[in-house]
């Protein structure tokens, strides 16, 4: 695994969104716990960054909903490094912005591994948020929409061009659309509950392949503590249908995934704050008679919010 390649700029990455510390103040709500696209809306005229790692073991074989033994010795991870930044025009609309950098590695037996590495796709979000969790209201609602651009290779070759699941971007823009409700149960919204609906619809790339579109449904509760720890758990199910290659169903892609998604948070102050976060898979049914699927993944981010002068 070449780990080695991301941490110069994972460091970088973390110095550029550390050093907005020392030009800003803020007067916003701090950092959200759930620090990513699907959750960050910061208020008006401030900023929300955010740069995260995540690694992702992708090597369960699966039929149907059953685990299969592996007889063939496959090895296959993922490692991505994203970088987030929101804006809020005003308390109720915003911009988010991202762009990864990935890197898939598949290793059969005792062959030599097969690697696919580089820029993946980037997703720009508006997001519009009629209702704020606030000192008079306990309820929050949110919207989005917006598109995934495909900025990154998706026909590298290793003696022969990588499958598409080996590319680091998909070629192919797509849309996405969301929604997410909040309830506090107090003044101080340390205690929340949440769920989310997103849907994504994917067109062909170049070589006439699309991704099934795919949507989700999240449920879950966020607490911090009167100490600088946050804590969040969430229920995600995930629906993704089968891929296409001119326009005919590729067997043994899509199905369904039920994944726990755990949380924890560390606030250096109200605008910095370090998360690590899991997927632990909790039910899975994919498509067909055999597909490799996610054995878990863990992820960490550096998050800083600050408004503008």
């Amino acid at each position: 695994m070449c780990a080695r390649s991301l941490v110069p700029w994972i460091l970088a990455v973390t110095l550029l969104v550390s050093a907005h510390g020392h030009a800003a103040t803020c007067s916003c709500a701090g950092v959200p716990l759930l620090g990513s696209m699907e959750s960050s809306s910061p208020d008006g005229r401030s900023w929300f960054v955010s740069t995260s790692y995540e690694f992702h073991d992708i090597s369960d074989l699966v039929s149907g909903s059953d685990e299969i033994r592996d007889e063939t010795g496959r090895d296959r991870k993922t490692q991505s490094l994203i970088v987030e930044a929101s804006y809020g025009f005003n308390d109720r609309w915003s911009v988010s912005a991202l762009l990864s950098a990935i890197e898939h590695t598949r290793k059969v037996g005792r062959a030599s591994a097969t690697e696919g590495r580089g820029i993946g796709d980037a997703i720009v979000m508006f997001k519009y948020r009629p209702r704020k969790i606030g000192l008079f209201d306990r309820n929050g609602l949110s919207f989005g929409f917006g598109a995934r651009i495909p900025v990154g290779d998706d026909d590298q070759v290793d003696f022969v061009t990588l499958a598409e699941d080996m590319q680091p971007s998909t070629g192919a823009w797509g849309t996405v659309v969301w929604a997410q409700a909040r309830h506090a149960f107090d003044q101080s919204a340390r205690s929340q509950v949440f769920g989310s609906v997103s849907y994504s619809a994917n067109l062909e790339n170049e070589r006439d392949y699309r991704f099934g579109n795919a949507w989700s449904l999240g449920v879950g509760g966020i607490y911090r503590t009167s100490t600088p720890w946050g804590f969040s758990g969430e229920l995600r199910y995930r629906n993704a249908a089968r891929d296409e290659r001119n326009s005919v169903e590729i067997p043994n892609t899509g199905g369904e995934w039920l994944d726990f998604v755990p949380a924890l948070q560390y606030h250096f102050n109200d605008n910095l704050a370090a998360k690590i976060s899991g997927r632990i898979p909790v039910w899975r049914n994919v498509n067909d008679v055999l597909q490799f699927t996610t054995s878990y993944s863990v992820a960490v981010s550096v998050s800083y919010v600050f408004s503008r002068q």
